[in-house]
């Protein structure tokens, strides 16, 4: 009967040491980002379209085989257009940032061929391009980009043979993007769909 309880005890160690090994996979992503910039106090008639951007980088991902729970973190380049149309015109500006997303993740197997997963966390973002958003109708005037800002995933995607990835991502900002140096206090946050793909090694 000891022996028994020992054998089951050393088994069910060994079943929880093999669980608590973290799968590690290095991979490289890429995407498109779909933004839209929304302006707050802000009445002369500035308003903005929807613009396509593009990023690309590292990625890594921590799981737990058997429990599909696990973390991914990504360094990616990222670049967004934001366009303002005002009564001079349109204009389109480039933003070029450091993205650093930090997802808490679970992943569901539904063959050994194929997996879903759904993930959420911070990502933080750092300006590297111009600090200025102009509009055309008063060059004196313009929105000062912020060195950095604070937004928030919340996604979902697909694994295939455990080395592609496909996925969307809605990005959403919890703080300012930029604020405008005008006689107005106004600013501006953009949201960001995100659509990528990305190999795993």
């Amino acid at each position: 009967m000891k022996k028994t309880l020992v054998i089951m005890l050393v088994a069910l160690i060994g079943v929880g040491a093999q669980q608590a090994k973290a799968q590690i996979d290095f991979g490289v992503v890429a995407g498109l980002n779909v933004n839209k910039a929304d302006f707050k106090n802000v009445t002369n008639n500035v308003k903005s379209g929807n613009r396509c951007g593009w990023f690309l980088g590292p990625k890594v991902e921590f799981t737990v085989p058997m429990a599909g729970i696990g973390v991914d973190a990504s360094l990616l380049y990222s670049q967004r257009n934001i366009n303002i149309e005002d009564a001079a015109g349109e204009k389109t500006n480039h933003l070029n940032t450091i993205e650093i997303p930090i997802n808490l993740r679970y992943q569901f197997g539904f063959s050994s061929l194929a997996a879903a997963y759904i993930a959420t966390g911070p990502q933080f973002g750092f300006n590297v391009g111009s600090k200025k958003i102009k509009e055309l109708a008063d060059d004196l005037s313009y929105f000062k980009v912020k060195n950095s800002v604070l937004t928030w995933n919340i996604g979902a995607g697909v694994k295939l043979l455990k080395h592609i990835e496909a996925g969307l991502t809605y990005n959403i900002a919890l703080s300012k993007f930029a604020k405008y140096t005008g006689t107005q206090k106004g600013s501006l946050r953009s949201n960001t769909f995100q659509v990528h793909v990305g190999y795993f090694f």
